[in-house]
């Protein structure tokens, strides 16, 4: 395992190598204006979670991104993880863990009533995480893009 230097709160200065990371998550290369736009949103909402994974002398290889809201059918506060990457050749050495754990710790001390996640049915072996971290696979999710 690689020297861990840190998991911390996510910054705005963060944004380049968050873009990369997100980009090899989705197997693109994103709008750096439209990412720019929506990660300082992600940076300036309170109900959004966002922390590094940062290796010494390798630099951030590890995102996280969660939000949380209010909803009527919960009854309370719901947080739903959104993007969640170890970089390539990170994987499998507990970082993913870590970061989870830290996501699950704020939730827990937010109040929430539960943390989600949603994941591209391809994605096998991230399921086969979210569900060595407690997550159930109990729901199904529709999607219609424009």
């Amino acid at each position: 395992m690689t020297e861990l230097t840190e998991i911390r709160v996510a910054t705005l200065a963060d944004a380049p190598s968050v873009k990369r990371l997100i980009d090899e998550l989705e197997n693109t290369v994103s709008d750096p204006l439209i990412f720019e736009s929506i990660y300082t949103e992600y940076c300036v909402n309170p109900d959004t979670l966002m922390f590094v994974l940062e290796l010494e002398s390798l630099g951030i290889k590890g995102f996280v991104s969660c939000k949380g809201q209010r909803l009527l059918h919960h009854q309370g506060l719901v947080f739903e993880i959104q993007e969640m990457i170890v970089g390539a050749g990170q994987q499998g050495k507990g970082y993913g863990r870590l970061l989870f754990e830290i996501v699950q710790q704020e939730v827990v001390a937010r109040g929430a009533k539960s943390l989600e996640v949603t994941s591209n049915k391809r994605r096998k072996e991230a399921h086969a995480f979210y569900e060595s971290m407690g997550f159930r696979n109990s729901h199904e999710k529709f999607t219609i893009y424009f």
